[in-house]
């Protein structure tokens, strides 16, 4: 799915006087806000509409709406289908999706549609469309009959007496969507009997769906639980870890370390991990819908449970949270929430660069009390998660806070003084930056050896990448793995968006995380990660 525009008018706590207005694309979208600010309701939206996303596709009922006719659809988990509208007014609901004017030569691009519903008639929903760069309204009383095909891997409607239409796009946000999964705020929901929480299997059920993967027959499915396993052994620095149903098939029995354990016995993060991880690998869905992933977790579990969720997401993640921290350290776009005299804003958040704030956000004082004494520099959020997995490889993930610099913004000269604060809060501090070299002989950017000086002076460690960028020391079995057979590695000086088949940025975390940590240690990359 490529980068949409929602708004969103007089749904529960957004009204149509500061509509709420978001950006959501691949990778990770956090909402942050205090309690009651409307950041957990957008999240839960997409689980809320998931029937009406439905109708947008080839075995929908699209013409239906495309006639203009009503569709009945409740909102899930909704006892009471007017508690959806906003109370702060009579007006009914409407939602927006901007697309990208992208398309082919065959057909104009669904550009824009519109859902609409009433008070009237809360149950059902109709929906406007709109193609081409200028938006056109398609016209519902022009609309007789439809049939779809599709070419060169893009779906096109026909239409009598009307253009074809291409709704790839648009297909693809609704799909995305459809196929997600949604994780509620409370999850210590193991021993609940047979039954599920929004999206997620719990008590016996779950234990029978353990079993059934770890035991069966399908050799993916047990494959699946044994990384699950492995996962959760890692994140909580288990030597060993083992994980089974109980014969009587009501909890699950965990051996830690050579300790029996039944899990009602053991802490709610434990717990979590388990129900939610394993949840997600069955699931297998395009995006995770969380509500507060930090919720009984230490901060020095929170960015690998988000990270490791994520992949078993095909597409990305977006969750509430509390912690500003943890938004800015892995997600690509940040919206914060607040509430005024009972209305939600909702507004981009601009970074700042204010590093002891940022430090205080993250309670790095709790941090180091747990043995992270040491912090990294990297360029930007994508390289934090980048580097989170190469640390892991290593087994220093859990003793480095990696932060972002912000890009040109910090990773230059002349920013002496704010680097230097960094020294007041850890005496162990250590930089990596890409060269933006173009060949084995090129000097590196003259940026990035200006910073080299600066923290060099400070007495930080800083390596500058001896080849053009961190996605060059991905090796070409870890892009296949990560993207497709399709995809093959850079060479050492390559510019990603030189490459026959570049992959955004934002995905270079999925593929460090597939790469053997023998295919970069030998590296200068290799060396500096292992020095830490």
């Amino acid at each position: 799915m490529n980068n949409v525009k929602l708004t969103v008018k007089n749904y529960r706590c957004f009204e149509d006087q500061t509509p709420v207005r978001v950006e959501l694309g691949p990778g990770f979208c956090a909402f942050v806000g205090q309690n009651n600010s409307g950041k957990s309701t957008l999240v839960k939206l997409f689980y809320e509409l998931r029937d009406l996303f439905s109708y947008i596709g080839p075995n929908g009922n699209l013409l239906g709406l495309l006639q203009g006719r009503d569709q009945g659809v409740n909102a899930l988990g909704a006892y009471d289908q007017g508690d959806i509208f906003s109370n702060r007014n009579n007006r009914g609901i409407e939602l927006q999706v901007d697309l990208s004017p992208n398309g082919s030569s065959k057909g104009s691009p669904i550009t824009r549609v519109r859902f609409l519903c009433s008070r009237s008639n809360p149950n059902n929903w109709r929906a406007t469309f709109f193609h081409g760069s200028d938006c056109q309204k398609i016209s519902s009383s022009e609309v007789q009959y439809s049939g779809f095909s599709v070419s060169e891997g893009r779906d096109f409607l026909h239409l009598n007496n009307s253009p074809i239409f291409d709704w790839t796009e648009l297909f693809h946000f609704t799909r995305s969507f459809v196929k997600s999964i949604y994780i509620g705020p409370f999850r210590n929901v193991l021993n609940q009997g047979s039954a599920n929480y929004y999206d997620i299997q719990v008590g016996d059920q779950f234990v029978k769906l353990w079993h059934q993967w770890q035991a069966g027959n399908v050799t993916a499915q047990n494959i699946a639980i044994s990384r699950v396993i492995d996962d959760i052994r890692h994140i909580f620095g288990f030597k060993t870890l083992g994980i089974t149903a109980t014969p009587d098939g009501k909890t699950l029995h965990l051996t830690i370390d050579n300790h029996p354990h039944k899990l009602d016995q053991l802490g709610a993060g434990l717990t979590q991990f388990i129900v939610v991880l394993a949840n997600a690998m069955v699931r297998a869905p395009d995006y995770i819908l969380i509500d507060e992933p930090e919720l009984n977790l230490h901060p020095a579990l929170q960015i690998d449970f988000l990270t490791t969720l994520a992949s078993y997401a095909q597409q990305g993640i977006l969750f509430a949270t509390h912690s500003l921290g943890l938004a800015r350290s892995v997600a690509e776009r940040i919206y914060t929430f607040q509430r005024k005299a009972g209305m939600v804003t909702v507004t981009p958040f601009e970074q700042t660069h204010n590093y002891p704030e940022f430090l205080g956000e993250m309670s790095f004082s709790g941090f180091k009390e747990l043995g992270f004494d040491q912090i990294l520099l990297v360029e930007g959020v994508h390289d934090v998660k980048t580097a989170h997995q190469f640390l892991r490889k290593l087994g220093k993930d859990h003793q480095v806070v990696v932060l972002p610099l912000g890009g040109d913004q910090l990773a230059r000269g002349g920013v002496e003084i704010e680097l230097a604060e960094m020294k007041r809060l850890s005496n162990n501090v250590f930089a990596l930056v890409d060269s933006e070299r173009h060949s084995a002989s090129a000097p590196a950017d003259a940026k990035r050896e200006q910073f080299r000086a600066t923290c060099e002076t400070l007495g930080f460690k800083v390596c500058i990448t001896q080849r053009r960028a961190i996605e060059n020391y991905f090796s070409d079995q870890a892009i296949k793995k990560a993207k497709g057979q399709a995809y093959s590695a850079l060479s050492h000086y390559q510019a990603l968006g030189e490459a026959p088949l570049a992959w955004d940025k934002s995905e270079n975390w999925r593929i460090a995380r597939e790469m053997d940590l023998s295919e970069v240690e030998a590296t200068d990359v290799g060396n500096f990660f292992k020095s830490i």
